[in-house]
């Protein structure tokens, strides 16, 4: 029917208000709001109804939907008031009005004679409406009545129900999905089938995005493929145009699932910001033999790839005999600094783990009683939970002992470790539950001798495994720590025969420093050229008591210095025109003893307080390198020591001494030890599992590759630290894993 008045329908119904009453029905059950189907506002049977019923709620646009309506503290007794409908009270708010005000807190409301008041929907408190528009009086009633709902709705965020073009932050795709989720698998070691879980597309497609759509493993694989293809284009073409050097790391390592050998190779330089970054270029299969000229070949291929065989300052290599006999070959290739002399760096990590092994083989007889007590545990589940209720019962945390590695010593040193702490517990309950086992006093004595002994060792290998700081200007105060604890442990009846055979085998290596080792050292400003005379003789007078001609080597180092000064002039220009800091004169501190387990630090800390250099070095016909040498800089509090960021202050001091900074880059961002890219070989518990052993070589360089590169977008490539053993983990012994050398 047409007509000048409204339609209705063939019940009477207005067409119009019964029309807009179901949208408002439809809105208010999608909000999840009580609807009042029985309210008699809502029995629109008569034909002339020409009212329509307005939803009032905390807010007309939309509610907050970061609220729980069951937290609202309304002190109306009625929870459904604010969902009740008033036809002939309450009227729509202008869109000017629709403020937080009105939204959460208030309601306006037109009496049946024309008034209009504004209620305080937590106080029911009656306001006039003031015409003009004015909110104060509501605002400062809310503020001072009501202050935590104030707070309360500050604090929550109000979402739109639907996002205008400006407001749209996200927008769904399919290629980003599949590139996130192939990133996900590679970083997290997930399977490739992980697209495929139905729980995990469940999750995707109800709380995050009904649009996500399920990725098989072959889209997978292909989407891991293409960034793995990307990322690699792009890093060959910042390698290439870098300007500056790099520094190496390779190891070869065995699958023993598979009988496959892979080689890795990372690679570390520095940023414009002095910054050190890594990157691994390659985790290949390597079945071979592991001869010199092969791995010559594997790495010149790699090398070449990336464009850096001319760009390569330093090269890190196990203590293998075969990786030793390729270097003549790489150093033709790469045509480093002083034909080599810094180039070929043995693995720091790999010489501690022989010099603790070698140690451990006559401490057996101390140490074994602990170690049969704490696998018996290991060994009988039900032991294990009378140890844990043991544990409990007398206030301590049930704790489960770490597995003793036979090829890892720094699990020897965290199982004698953690059982010292128990050890009362210990002698108590093996006493009572296993008879054929008795500890001792003097176990636990012999046992707190050798954790003394290793911790000095398991310190120096977690500070010089570290990727994001210099660890070649720490690795000859590490080693005065360790050279401190073989003099204070000689004397020890029990540990002498061990501390002598560690040291030995400590004396094939570092009789002699490497160079790279001094240099970093004159490059720290806490110690440079001056005071390495005070750190050698310490070294070997105090620590390992050997007979040294310190000064015969520190000019040796004096003359490498000016040597690679010299090159990198020839290299970089002639000596630029510099700014020579100001002196700084710094008291002389007294002498103190230093303890042998920290003797490295404690010299350091006292040299850093001693008046460095001539005190009149302002003149500036000094070369860059002679100003470095004898300018003072004043390093005062003990705590500069610990906090002292060493590529900071060169990055500071870059503008007086340009060459040497240039330098200072290649000497710091070389790692002492290639913990980095064993890393690669196998994460978390330091094995290759039989699941990641069955994937292709191919899938399994990817995989590692993307990995590592999108952990260096955050940042995130340092060791992971092991989280402590508890009972109640459920964990177990892992298999060790050894290279093709034997080595941890």
């Amino acid at each position: 029917m047409k007509g000048k008045g409204r339609m209705t329908d063939n019940l009477g119904h207005d067409d119009h208000a019964y029309h807009e009453y179901l949208q408002q029905q439809v809105y208010a059950e999608d909000l999840g709001l009580n609807f009042h189907h029985s309210h008699p506002s809502l029995r629109i049977s008569e034909p002339d109804l020409n009212v329509t019923p307005i939803l009032t709620s905390q807010s007309e646009n939309m509610p907050d939907l970061g609220h729980d309506g069951d937290e609202h503290d309304d002190p109306d007794p009625n929870p459904h008031q604010d969902f009740d409908f008033y036809p002939q009270m309450e009227e729509k708010l202008p869109k000017q009005v629709k403020s937080d005000l009105f939204v959460l807190h208030m309601k306006k409301v037109t009496n049946k004679d024309g008034s209009t008041v504004v209620i305080c929907n937590y106080c029911k408190k009656v306001f006039k409406w003031h015409k003009s528009g004015g909110y104060g009086s509501y605002q400062k009633h809310i503020t001072n009545s009501h202050p935590d709902a104030q707070a309360k709705s500050s604090s929550q965020s109000q979402i739109p129900r639907y996002a205008t073009p400006n407001q749209q932050l996200f927008k769904y795709s399919d290629v980003k999905n599949r590139e996130e989720l192939a990133r996900m698998v590679a970083v997290e070691y997930l399977p490739f089938s992980f697209g495929e879980k139905v729980g995990f597309n469940n999750y995707c497609q109800r709380a995050l995005n009904p649009a996500a759509c399920r990725v098989p493993r072959t889209t997978l694989t292909e989407a891991l493929e293409n960034i793995y293809e990307k990322e690699k284009k792009m890093l060959e073409n910042f390698l290439e145009k870098y300007n500056g050097r790099v520094s190496v790391c390779a190891d070869i390592w065995s699958d023993h699932w598979r009988m496959h050998s892979y080689i890795g190779v990372t690679c570390h330089y520095m940023d414009n910001a002095w910054a050190i970054q890594k990157r691994i270029l390659a985790f290949r299969v390597f079945d071979e033999k592991h001869t010199a000229a092969n791995i010559f070949r594997h790495l010149r291929i790699i090398f070449t790839e990336y464009k850096i065989e001319n760009k390569i300052f330093a090269i890190g290599f196990d203590n293998a005999s075969n990786n030793t006999a390729a270097i003549p070959a790489l150093i033709e290739l790469c045509k480093p600094y002083l034909g080599g002399k810094f180039f070929h760096q043995r693995c720091a990590c790999h010489v501690f783990n022989l010099c603790v092994q070698k140690g451990l083989k006559t401490l057996e007889q101390f140490i074994q009683p602990i170690k049969d007590a704490l696998y018996f545990l290991w060994k009988h589940p039900s032991v294990m939970k009378l140890w844990a209720a043991y544990c409990k019962q007398n206030g301590k945390r049930a704790i489960r002992f770490p597995p003793d590695v036979p090829t890892r010593w720094n699990s020897t040193y965290k199982l004698l470790a953690r059982s010292y702490e128990y050890r009362d517990l210990l002698v108590t309950f093996i006493q009572y539950h296993v008879s054929h086992i008795n500890l001792y006093q003097s176990h636990w004595d012999a046992c707190s001798n050798v954790c003394g002994l290793l911790k000095v060792f398991y310190t120096a290998t977690n500070n010089l495994s570290g990727v994001y700081y210099p660890t070649t200007n720490l690795f000859i105060i590490e080693s005065l720590n360790i050279a401190g604890a073989f003099a204070h442990c000689e004397s020890d009846s029990e540990l002498h025969e061990s501390v002598t055979a560690m040291k030995d085998k400590w004396l094939e290596y570092y009789k002699e420093f490497p160079n790279i080792y001094l240099i970093a050292l004159c490059f720290d400003p806490r110690c440079r050229l001056e005071n390495l005379p005070d750190y050698l003789s310490v070294y070997y007078e105090q620590g390992l008591k050997i007979d040294y001609d310190v000064d015969m080597c520190c000019a040796r180092v004096k003359t490498l210095l000016y040597e690679l000064y010299d090159e990198y002039i020839k290299v970089y220009g002639p000596s630029l025109n510099i700014d020579v800091p100001q002196t700084q004169n710094v008291s002389r501190s007294s002498s103190s003893s230093s303890s042998f387990v920290n003797l490295g630090y404690n010299l350091l800390s006292k040299k850093t307080k001693k008046l460095q250099g001539s005190s009149s070095s302002s003149s500036t016909t000094y070369s860059e390198l002679e100003s470095y040498l004898s300018t003072s800089f004043g390093f005062i509090e003990d705590t500069e020591d610990k906090k002292f960021d060493i590529l900071h202050w060169w990055k500071e001091h870059e503008r007086y001494f340009p060459i040497l900074a240039m330098i200072a880059k290649q000497i710091l961002l070389t790692p002492v030890s290639t913990v980095a890219v064993e890393q690669q070989f196998s994460a978390g518990g330091n094995i290759l599992d039989p699941r990641r052993s069955l994937m292709s070589p191919k899938s399994l360089q990817i995989q590692a590759c993307v990995e590592d590169w999108t952990k260096a977008q955050n940042r995130q490539q340092e060791i992971d630290q092991e989280e402590p053993y508890d009972f109640f983990k459920d964990d177990q012994p892992t298999e060790s894993r050894t290279d093709d050398h034997g080595n941890d």
